[in-house]
């Protein structure tokens, strides 16, 4: 019994993996992915791309697309347990700042540039209509004081 990650489809799930062979797996799975549906399974850095060939309430046998080595999938997490940083899961690491992040920190800056300018228009607005207000009566109260 190995110990996996199983994504079908947008999530995520706990999976163990039961009986392998080259070409194939028997995977126990809560909830238990329909047939002819693709899966990412995740041990370690080992990545496998299955196809559910058969399923039933709680499992399913996969055809992968590549030949599986049970040996290696047991060795790469028993590695990857010892060490003492993370493994890096993706295929290509993500940069710390991507050109998604350049944008989404542009977009920020443009946002808050508008409110700023919409604010001080605000501000000059509401100071040139109470100077509007108070001049009449503060006129008549300089008059009156001579």
């Amino acid at each position: 019994m190995i110990e996996a990650r199983v994504r079908c489809g947008a999530t995520w799930s706990d999976a163990c993996i039961l009986n392998m062979s080259s070409r194939g797996m028997l995977i126990q799975a809560q909830p238990t992915p329909s047939r002819g549906s693709y899966l990412e399974i995740r041990r370690g850095s080992q990545v496998v791309v299955a196809r559910v060939v058969w399923s039933n309430a709680i499992r399913c046998g996969v055809r992968t697309q590549d030949i599986v080595s049970a040996e290696q999938l047991i060795r790469d997490h028993a590695r990857s347990a010892k060490s003492a940083t993370p493994v890096e899961r993706r295929r290509e690491p993500r940069l710390v700042a991507t050109r998604h992040d350049a944008s989404r920190f542009r977009s920020r800056a443009i946002e808050f540039g508008t409110f700023a300018l919409l604010g001080a228009g605000v501000a000059i607005f509401a100071t040139s209509l109470v100077g509007e207000l108070l001049a009449t009566p503060l006129e008549a109260v300089r008059q009156a004081l001579g």
